[in-house]
């Protein structure tokens, strides 16, 4: 069995971490060294990266450890493909009267307030 691991801990200083995406001046893959690392809710780095490049405001999701890269790239693939293969969700119940679904109209607004709203702009005149 596969090791998970995880990349919800944040990524410490000196590190050596690779791009998952492109980012400017940065194709996908271009190893680096994480220089800062700062955030409480939103990790973020000060990254060298071997191309020369240095970027700053570098996000979690746009790195991970080197050590962790082929096992990034066969998660991400897995996950391409169980989404692919996943039925795909629609708004539409399959209703004759146009999905309204549950709730009487295809936006989900309860029968009883579009009645309310009908109601008060008649009231009004408009």
């Amino acid at each position: 069995m596969a090791k998970t691991i995880d990349r919800t801990l944040p990524i410490k200083r000196y590190k050596k971490v690779v791009a998952t995406v492109d980012l400017p001046g940065v194709p996908e893959g271009t190893a680096g060294k994480v220089r800062v690392a700062n955030g409480v809710t939103w990790y973020r780095y000060w990254v060298d990266f071997d191309n020369g490049v240095r970027l700053g405001q570098v996000g979690h999701q746009q790195v991970c450890l080197a050590t962790d890269w082929d096992a990034y790239r066969i998660d991400r693939a897995e996950a391409g493909r169980r989404a692919a293969e996943a039925p795909e969700e629609s708004f539409d119940d399959g209703e004759a009267d146009g999905g309204s679904g549950a709730a009487g109209n295809q936006f989900g607004v309860p029968e009883h307030l579009l009645e309310r709203s009908k109601a008060a702009r008649e009231r009004l005149g408009a």
